[in-house]
């Protein structure tokens, strides 16, 4: 059998090759059980078998495998008894969203969308949620949009924890809004431009007709932020001050 490193006992010092993890030097050996490594790039040490060795099947948890980007480390677990973390769904829901090629041909509106170079490391990612107003709820949602309208950086500075009452009611529905401004359809009956806002209630209230396209949308405006506004004081003592005072300035733009 032709091994990836063919090498016998006699091997400290040399320099191996992984199948995905980059190039590791071999530090010690003990037995054919018990071989000490070093990753060159990271310095990762770990203690493997010789014949993983010869395999390169010898895994750097700090080189980036999680879709190219994404360094698992191994100070926090992904997975626990068998079912991925929540800290672990969030973080790889994270990098699918923004590095994986099927995922936005089925929304494309992440694309174009990165993660920072802090949030890539699952350990960092894992101790920022646990200090972030908001993660241990059920329910509630990373939000990169709020805090910086149009954002396409999953950051620490530009993300909060949302719960989903509000989450939804900033999601943008372009698919299903159709020709018209936001918020603004064409009644063809009453040959006028009808304006309605979507609350949490799942129907939309109608806010009357109007000659022209941009009247309805200025209505529509109108009462959205209204909306957005009595929100953010319903939920004010349980967000994130800086999605509080996003949400108290935010406005409805005609591009939206």
């Amino acid at each position: 059998m032709k091994y990836l490193n063919d090498i016998t006992k006699d091997c400290v010092g040399k320099i191996c090759k992984s199948k995905l993890s980059g190039d590791f030097k071999i530090l010690k050996y003990s037995n054919n059980r018990n071989v000490e490594v070093q990753f060159l790039k990271t310095g990762y040490e770990a203690t493997v078998e010789l014949v993983q060795v010869k395999r390169g099947n010898v895994k750097d948890p700090y080189s980036p495998s999680v879709y190219g980007v994404g360094i698992l480390g191994t100070k926090y677990p992904s997975t626990i008894n068998g079912i991925h973390t929540k800290e672990y769904k969030l973080w790889q829901n994270m990098l699918v969203r923004c590095y994986s090629d099927s995922s936005k041909k089925r929304r494309p509106t992440y694309e174009g969308c990165e993660v920072s170079d802090n949030f890539k490391n699952y350990e960092y990612f894992y101790e920022w949620c646990h200090k972030q107003i908001g993660f241990s709820n059920q329910d509630w949602h990373l939000d990169k949009d709020l805090l910086a309208k149009g954002n396409k950086v999953y950051s620490e500075t530009t993300c909060v924890f949302l719960p989903n009452e509000i989450n939804s009611l900033l999601t943008k529905r372009t698919a299903l809004r159709g020709e018209y401004l936001i918020g603004v359809s064409w009644d063809k009956r009453g040959m006028a431009f009808i304006s309605r806002v979507r609350k949490n209630t799942g129907k939309s209230e109608y806010l009357g007709s109007f000659n022209t396209e941009l009247e309805a949308f200025n209505a529509y405006k109108v009462a959205k932020e209204l909306f957005i506004k009595e929100q953010a004081e319903k939920w004010k003592d349980k967000i994130d001050p800086r999605a509080y005072e996003a949400l108290m300035n935010y406005q409805v733009e005609i591009t939206d």
